[in-house]
């Protein structure tokens, strides 16, 4: 077969099994990095060097793939999903000719690297960073990466380090560049100039220090949720131990990936602090890492290759250096899958010498298990509420895949439904605010108004102004006062609200009309012009604006 035929093959899997992505929504955490995010909706370089207080990530180049598709589409996800599908295929593209160029030495090195990369194609375990929008970085990231490394093989340094830099500035996750080329260049036996190692580490030495300027003194969020990441308030120790636990359920999601999800934070996956839970997956680490410095003494290349590859890709995401922003993900797994994928191929291949027709016959059928799982999975991100019901199914310990899908039924008006769902968040988390927000709002709509406001003021109050949802929520609360004729606790809420965040326009809005009803009619338009400067299709504000002019009743808007 021709290399052109090998790579379009390889490619016409990839559009196939992945083009049912085409026509999803955006979910989850798309529209907060992306829809309500001013540094991609508004077209500002500058601003996408300066993270915001909710993402609070410095991933410029990210940011400017969403603003330029922002400008292209605006709203409408397709071209978004468009540009992931064509990442994975020249991420795949250029995983195939690495493997080629490290194994060159072996006669098997392009049938060992065609298996590898068709089994990276179609795998399920990418599918959240293929399928959610946000995934683009984790593409972007590994994509550079490959590429500096196939320039770095080619002694094309320059070129190297450029790509090096833009996967920086994709991903923080890039910073793994100089591990992964010392793991190759021992693979291939070919040692480059320690001179060009020494730079690559300049450049990494260079991006942290800038990263930790941009992010205030610190590496990632200001503070890290316990509902996210449970490890991140757990002793280092215990922490570590934890998280060796939560490497082996990648590998279990990678070997058998029947069971997937979006989401898998507290309390899904539990913490423990005994030897009996912890001392079994440390065990095994460390029989790995033994098996991989084994194959390193004895220069196996291919299995110094597959675990450099994995043990690299997970070391930043890990929660074993550093805790992260989650205890598991699997957009996480994208670049560190590539390792497992030629562990699998080298394995194939060993059968293959033995039994050819056998080893032939059982890739296809696992290339095609895989893709069918990956079609089925891509369904699943379809829209929100596709998206939380597949993983209540699949996580259902997680608090916050309960209180997003009982927020989902809300959204469709199937309120029964969400009632049970926010339940059972609650029974899992009692202080989620979130939660606590969405179950008020519905004790609202029922008219228990004094179940809701205890609800919704618990929810405010046991948050902090890091939590996107805040401004929702303070909103809510003044609303639900305005309903109930608590006019004076409504406006200190607002004049507060404002004073803290003087852009958010439903402040504005409901204000004015506690201004109006009082008859301080200047005020009131003041207020009104004032939203509508911020949002300028707010139907309340454009209302009060008609009827200030009539002096006309209005109602409060929750």
């Amino acid at each position: 077969m021709k290399e052109r035929l090998r790579i379009g093959l390889l490619l016409a899997a990839v559009v196939l099994v992945n083009a049912n992505t085409l026509w999803n929504a955006f979910t989850m955490d798309d529209d907060l990095y992306i829809v309500l995010n001013p540094q991609v909706t508004e077209l500002s370089a500058r601003k996408l060097f300066a993270p915001n207080k909710f993402t609070n990530v410095f991933r410029p180049l990210t940011l400017a793939t969403f603003q330029l598709n922002w400008a292209a589409h605006g709203a409408h996800p397709f071209g978004y999903h468009l540009i992931n599908l064509l990442l994975h295929g020249a991420v795949t593209w250029l995983l195939y000719l690495l493997l080629q160029a490290i194994l060159a030495p072996s006669a098997q090195a392009r049938t060992v690297a065609l298996a590898a990369a068709w089994l990276f194609a179609v795998h399920p375990i990418h599918a959240e960073a293929i399928t959610s929008a946000v995934g683009c970085s984790e593409l972007l990231a590994a994509g550079f990466l490959l590429a500096a490394w196939i320039l770095h093989l080619r002694d094309r340094e320059i070129l190297a380090l450029l790509c090096f830099l833009l996967a920086l500035l994709s991903k923080e996750s890039g910073v793994v560049f100089l591990p992964l080329v010392l793991v190759g260049d021992y693979a291939r036996g070919e040692r480059k100039p320690y001179l060009r190692y020494a730079r690559i580490a300049g450049v990494t030495l260079l991006y942290l220090g800038l990263l930790w300027g941009v992010q205030g003194g610190r590496f990632g969020p200001p503070g890290i949720s316990m509902l996210d990441n449970p490890l991140a308030k757990v002793p280092a120790g215990w922490r570590i131990l934890n998280a060796l636990r939560v490497a082996w359920k990648y590998v279990g999601l990678h070997v058998y990936p029947a069971t997937l999800s979006c989401d898998y934070s507290f309390n899904q996956i539990p913490v423990y602090r005994d030897w009996g839970h912890t001392l079994p997956a440390a065990v095994a680490a460390v029989a790995a890492v033994g098996a991989w410095i084994w194959a390193v003494r004895k220069r196996r290349s291919g299995l110094v290759l597959a675990g450099g590859i994995y043990l690299a890709g997970f070391a930043i995401t890990a929660n074993i250096l550093v805790p992260t922003g989650t205890i598991m993900g699997e957009r996480l797994a994208y670049l560190p899958s590539a390792g497992y994928c030629l562990l699998v191929a080298l394995g194939w291949n060993w059968l293959k010498d033995r039994h050819r027709t056998l080893a032939w016959g059982m890739l296809a059928v696992l290339v095609v298990a895989l893709a069918m799982r990956t079609v089925v999975r891509n369904r699943d991100w379809e829209n929100n509420l596709t998206l939380y019901s597949a993983a209540v199914q699949a996580v259902p310990g997680s608090a916050k895949m309960h209180a997003s899908l009982g927020s989902a039924y809300m959204a469709h008006r199937q309120f029964d439904l969400a009632h049970t769902e926010l339940q059972a968040a609650l029974r899992i988390y009692p202080d989620y605010p979130d939660a606590l927000e969405a179950y008020g709002l519905l004790e609202a709509k029922k008219g228990n108004y004094e179940v809701a406001g205890w609800m919704m003021e618990k929810a405010l109050y046991t948050s902090g102004r890091d939590n996107p949802n805040y401004d929702f929520m303070a909103v809510n609360l003044a609303a639900l006062l305005m309903q109930t004729d608590h006019m004076d606790g409504a406006l200190e809420l607002l004049n507060r609200e404002i004073a803290e965040s003087p852009g958010y326009a439903r402040a504005w809005s409901n204000r004015a009309v506690i201004r109006y009803k009082r008859g301080e009619l200047a005020s009131a338009r003041a207020d009104a012009e004032a939203a509508l400067r911020l949002e300028p299709e707010n139907t309340q504000a454009q209302n009060l604006m008609r009827l200030l002019d009539t002096a006309a009743p209005i109602a409060p808007a929750r």
